[in-house]
């Protein structure tokens, strides 16, 4: 059995909530890719402490992602999740060679393209599931 881990930064409100469907999201994108080693996500609310500049990052080498999560909605935590997942899948394949470019190219169009396709399936694999495209609702 593999070693899958969700972990949540205390600090994100009308997020935090969320985690048992974010798990189950998790265990979609492993068995979907397949990804066959452990790894660690991290959903997080501050860039700086984390060390990332933008809304997501793959630790190459570490089975560790790491999401943005304050302040966006729930299908776009997860569709980058899911999109950082791949880089896991790209890194145990040894897609991952080199320097990558990080817009454009057949590393970021796979992790992309396949991010969406996930998203989909899992919305679409139970009604209850369909509920990540909800707004999210910000509070005064």
């Amino acid at each position: 059995m593999r070693n899958r881990k969700l972990f949540m930064s205390p600090g994100l409100e009308g997020v935090s909530e969320k985690a048992p469907i974010m798990g189950d999201f998790i265990n979609f994108c492993s068995d979907f890719l397949p990804i066959s080693g452990d790894f660690q996500v991290y959903v997080i609310d501050d860039r700086d402490k984390w060390g990332i500049s933008t809304t997501a990052s793959y630790l190459r080498d570490e089975g560790v992602v790491l999401v943005y999560g304050k302040n966006r909605a729930l299908v776009d935590i997860m569709r980058s999740i899911a999109h950082e997942l791949v880089h896991l899948m790209q890194d145990e394949t040894d897609m991952l060679q080199g320097e990558i470019q990080d817009a454009g190219g057949p590393i970021e169009d796979e992790a992309n393209a396949k991010a969406g396709e996930i998203i989909k399936l899992f919305a679409k694999s139970h009604p209850d599931r369909r509920k990540i495209y909800e707004s999210m609702q910000h509070r005064c």
